[in-house]
């Protein structure tokens, strides 16, 4: 993230740099996560530096969000960082991001409706449940900006064949609806 680890909440908005700060993020706050990274990479995940720097900020936080009337979708439920507990069971949504989007996905946590997050290797970040796939930013801080406070309307991405996209896409949202297994 852009800004530095010592003050990854610059450029946010004021709403979700204060529900990041509720949640018990402060200036300079950085936990070890070299076990945590050393465990995922067993597991074949590929830590970046976009991702470490995010989990070293953020891991073990539980953020609820500061605005729950998003503009398509009701963001109701926390973001919780917790990269291991998603990543040991949840490689294989991993590999399906990537078929969809291209690159590596590591884990970082659970969010809207226990859907699983996680973060491109250029610091993107993607949800997925249920065989959906939602676009959560491009930036780690446009991600953190939707999942806390509803910023802009949740795109859907991908969804499988025969699975309706959620929520419905809007003029401009192409969503590729092709079977990604």
């Amino acid at each position: 993230m852009s800004g530095g680890p010592a003050d990854p909440v610059s450029g946010l908005k004021p709403e979700t740099a204060a529900a990041l700060r509720l949640a018990g993020w402060h200036p300079g706050r950085r936990i070890d996560v070299s076990s945590d990274a050393r465990a995922l990479e067993e597991l074949g995940y590929v830590p970046s530096p976009p991702a470490t720097e995010f989990l070293a900020a953020f891991g073990g936080l539980r953020i609820v969000p500061s605005r729950e009337d998003g503009p398509n979708f009701v963001n109701g439920e926390p973001l919780l960082v917790d990269a291991v507990g998603v990543g040991r069971r949840h490689q294989d949504e991993a590999a399906v991001i990537a078929s969809v989007l291209g690159g590596s996905w590591f884990p970082i946590g659970w969010w809207l409706s226990y859907s699983h997050v996680f973060m491109g290797q250029d610091g993107a970040m993607a949800a997925y449940a249920n065989g959906l796939i939602w676009s959560l930013g491009q930036t780690t801080r446009e991600a953190l900006d939707l999942m806390v406070s509803a910023d802009r309307p949740l795109v859907c991405v991908h969804a499988p064949e025969g699975v309706k996209p959620w929520p419905r896409p809007g003029a401009g949202s192409p969503v590729d609806t092709t079977d990604a297994s």
